[in-house]
């Protein structure tokens, strides 16, 4: 048992590991896209989620430690959900605390882009966890 969770499949989840850099962000981009159009999202939804990882990776690209060895990774995670997915986004950070002010137009960006937004902030690291959800057509409740 790990972090408190109990069978957890993670099977399904998709791992991208990048250097913190802004050359990176497009394989980013590129699959969150590829991924959400894969998974009936709709194309608005879908170039949302992209800009959503870019406005998240910036953010903590800002924040990103560079002195470690081989300049520490960027990493994403794609967790499938039943309503959608939630991307998960972890850098290095020089110090501890929230990268992303809640009050700042960064924040209000991801706001509007993703269905929800949180920011986990470690002693070393911090994650923006961004949720998803698919909409669900009229013809889908039929």
């Amino acid at each position: 048992m790990e972090n408190g969770q109990r069978n957890v499949d993670n099977s399904n989840n998709v791992v991208i590991r990048v250097p913190p850099t802004a050359a990176h962000l497009a394989v980013l981009r590129t699959a969150v896209g590829g991924i959400a159009a894969r998974d009936s999202f709709t194309l608005d939804q879908v170039n949302d989620l992209r800009l959503a990882v870019e406005e998240a990776t910036t953010q903590l690209l800002r924040h990103a430690r560079r002195d470690t060895v081989g300049g520490g990774l960027l990493e994403m995670v794609i967790i499938p959900t039943p309503s959608g997915f939630k991307v998960r986004l972890t850098a290095e950070v020089d110090t501890p605390g929230k990268v992303i002010d809640e009050s700042s137009l960064s924040w209000m960006i991801l706001r509007a882009l993703a269905d929800d937004v949180q920011v986990e902030s470690q002693q070393t690291s911090t994650t923006v966890v961004l949720f998803a959800h698919r909409l669900v057509s009229a013809q889908d409740t039929k």
